[in-house]
């Protein structure tokens, strides 16, 4: 599995049926309707029910996102504050990545941020800025919660690995974490003792990548460590992981091109989490 964290059974299994009270309210319990001047024939045949998904919907979406940019932000802040980058800006919408990460100065040694959801369909990579030696990604796994963790981080690294190979979009590093991690609706299982307890103080999960763009004169190039990047070991430092403890957060994205018949081209992915195979993928077909 891609990554070891479960949403508790116990909220999960509360989902569906919290599905079938909204959608059903009408004939199971009109009551409640007309009690707040609902009509129970207007709340499908009117829309008023749709209507009201729909919206919540929205403003669902637009917290998540100011939610996910305030997270990367305190992070940054934190870092800054205690020194351990020179400075960093929130590029806003003037820019196609979300944060410039200045790391260090004289010389300078710039990293670009993209702040991301959690489900690999939302994940559009804009080109890699020219001037940043590192290109992170910092996806938050904060949608609904029928679909576990490891579905959403095994999509996001077909996808991310897709855009690297077919576009030559090449991103260094991949952070997972959201407002859930540590809490008792997902338990962080790198905590043993206190899987409930951590919230905000979990660290991220990092993702390490193809340090070149895969190609047939470079078919499987060498990935990322915690030594050829600056901001994850920074990121772990901050949140109080032990040196000895790095390989517990630390995950390898291995790429491959592989020639088969008549010229044609495949991706191959394994992802490697502490010494062991933990997921495998491979795209259809194409030709250069």
């Amino acid at each position: 599995m891609i990554l070891p964290c479960k949403h508790e059974k116990r909220v999960v299994d509360q989902v569906q049926p919290t599905i079938d009270l909204l959608t059903n309210l009408d004939t199971l319990h009109p009551n409640v309707l007309l009690d707040h001047e609902i009509q129970p024939a207007d709340y499908k045949g009117g829309l008023v029910f749709r209507s009201a998904i729909e919206s919540i919907r929205g403003t669902f979406i637009a917290s998540s996102k100011t939610g996910r940019e305030g997270l990367v932000g305190d992070v940054l802040e934190n870092l800054k504050q205690r020194e351990g980058i020179a400075d960093y800006e929130a590029a806003g919408s003037r820019r196609r990545h979300d944060f410039t990460v200045v790391l260090e100065r004289s010389p300078d040694y710039f990293a670009a941020v993209e702040v991301k959801g959690g489900e690999g369909n939302s994940i559009n990579i804009p080109e890699r800025p020219l001037w940043a030696r590192e290109f992170g990604v910092w996806c938050h796994l904060d949608g609904a919660i029928v679909n576990q963790p490891a579905h959403g981080a095994h999509s996001i690294v077909n996808r991310l690995t897709n855009e690297l190979v077919r576009r030559k979009k090449q991103v260094d590093v991949v952070f997972f974490k959201d407002v859930l991690c540590g809490t008792p609706t997902r338990p962080c299982p790198k905590y043993p003792g206190n899987e409930t307890k951590t919230g905000l103080t979990t660290a991220p999960d990092i993702f390490l990548l193809p340090q070149r763009v895969p190609s047939l004169g470079d078919p499987e190039p060498p990935v990322h460590t915690i030594d050829t990047l600056k901001l994850p070991r920074l990121i772990l430092d901050l949140f109080g992981v032990a040196t000895s403890d790095y390989e517990k957060h630390l995950w390898e994205v291995r790429v491959k091109v592989v020639e088969i018949e008549s010229g044609r081209l495949r991706r191959e992915v394994r992802v490697w989490h502490q010494g062991e195979l933990v997921d495998t993928s491979a795209s259809r077909s194409w030709r250069e």
